[in-house]
């Protein structure tokens, strides 16, 4: 469907469009460079990065299901704009404090805003389209996510490099002006639906479907991995390049990557294997990208280990959410998504934490042994899904059908690589 035609007369939704390009460029001025900031202005040892890390993940995922619970009870403007206050607060503390409990306390805040704003944005854009243009309405989403990771990264490598405390001022700023927008051009309720109240109740629905646990529990190992891209990357450029900052020009790099090739490998490669295998191989991917950091002296190695990671990164999100999917009870899709991003949370909470103290027992990255563990984990979960695939509860799992692949662009951000993964 064209995009002039699913957005005439929609105000709502391109509002909404722009809020998520406004929250991904405020993400992305802070992400790629986030270990390096914090190691560089508050003197923080790795390990201590990767639990800062790690507390963003999981107060993220704490606000995923708080902002979801609520946003069927309050609405959904109301949610988006207070998570993006609450997360601007969280930049602002980053750019002021010094002292590690401050900022622990600031990197709960900080996940805390990122993860109410989450689940309320999905929903918001399903409900003020009509079911068969919701494909088109998040490859929408894809594209206003990608380009503003894309132009987060080229700003600070073009201006920002020398100055911490302005990236995090300036990311509070276009948080604030997304708290506005929403509260001002997005509709009060939840859309074009009516607002309701889920009972407790149906939560436990989750609870008894063992094939969708067993797949969730398993991804936590993806996740633990995922994750040391933008813990791993930034902290090892620092310690090689003059400028480790510069780094951040891989995630623009890398989301124009997403736009162009997603495709191309959705339908070349997602469609015509095992959504396990898939998976097993992103995986791997991941894995070498990670590995082959132990050999990167300069920019563009760094690169070109990013263009490995985003690689196996195309083959892995797509296809973990149309695992969920198809695990899923129909009637209960968002609970069993709210229930998958918790353990997401979980596995990148315990790869942030697993990875600063590999990286700080490897003196600065100089020892091989961690990036060696690298590709024997991705090793390990490719033969993994290889062998639930032949689990009997889980063969329901199948390639996507066509129709389910028609969408032009993923957004693998978030969303990132990412103890931020966003709206």
């Amino acid at each position: 469907m064209p995009t002039h035609s699913i957005l005439k007369g929609n105000r709502a939704l391109l509002s909404l469009l722009i809020i998520v390009f406004i929250t991904h460029l405020g993400s992305y001025l802070v992400l790629p460079v986030l270990p390096i900031l914090l190691k560089a202005e508050t003197g923080l040892r790795a390990a201590q990065i990767g639990f800062t890390l790690a507390v963003i993940s999981v107060f993220m995922q704490i606000g995923s299901v708080v902002g979801g619970v609520l946003a069927d009870r309050t609405g959904r403007r109301f949610i988006i704009a207070i998570g993006a206050l609450i997360r601007a607060a969280g930049l602002i503390g980053f750019a002021f404090f010094t002292s590690y409990i401050l900022i622990l306390l600031t990197a709960a805040v900080s996940g805390l805003g990122l993860g109410l704003n989450a689940p309320s944005t999905k929903a918001f854009i399903s409900s003020l389209v009509k079911e068969d243009m919701r494909s088109t309405a998040f490859s929408l989403r894809g594209i206003f996510a990608n380009i503003g990771m894309a132009l987060a990264g080229l700003t600070v490598f073009a201006l920002f490099t020398d100055n911490a405390r302005l990236i995090f001022i300036t990311a509070a700023v276009i948080y604030v002006s997304a708290s506005i927008i929403s509260w001002f051009f997005l509709p009060a309720g939840c859309g074009e639906e009516h607002c309701k109240k889920v009972q407790w109740t149906e939560y436990k629905k989750a609870l008894t479907n063992i094939p969708f646990l067993v797949f969730v529990v398993a991804t936590i190992f993806v996740w633990a991995l995922y994750v040391q891209f933008a813990l791993i990357l930034p902290l090892r450029a620092e310690s090689v390049l003059n400028n480790g900052k510069d780094i951040s020009i891989i995630w623009t790099i890398n989301s124009i990557t997403v736009i162009l090739t997603q495709t191309l490998i959705t339908k070349n490669i997602i469609r015509n294997i095992h959504p396990f295998t898939s998976i097993g191989l992103g995986t791997v991917l991941i894995g070498l990208s990670l590995g082959s950091l132990f050999f990167a002296n300069t920019l563009f190695f760094f690169v070109f280990t990013g263009l490995i990671f985003i690689a196996g990164e195309m083959l892995l999100m797509p296809t973990l959410d149309t695992s969920v999917s198809q695990l899923a009870a129909a009637r209960f899709l968002g609970m069993f998504f709210g229930l998958a991003s918790v353990f997401t949370g979980v596995g990148e909470a315990i790869g942030n934490f697993l990875g600063g103290r590999l990286f700080e027992l490897s003196r600065g990255g100089e020892n091989a042994v961690p990036y060696i563990i690298y590709v024997i984990a991705g090793v390990a979960v490719f033969l993994g899904m290889q062998f639930l695939r032949r689990w009997g509860p889980l063969t329901i799992i199948e390639p996507p059908k066509p129709a389910d692949t028609a969408s032009p662009i993923t957004d693998s951000a978030t969303s990132h690589p990412n103890p931020i993964k966003e709206s």
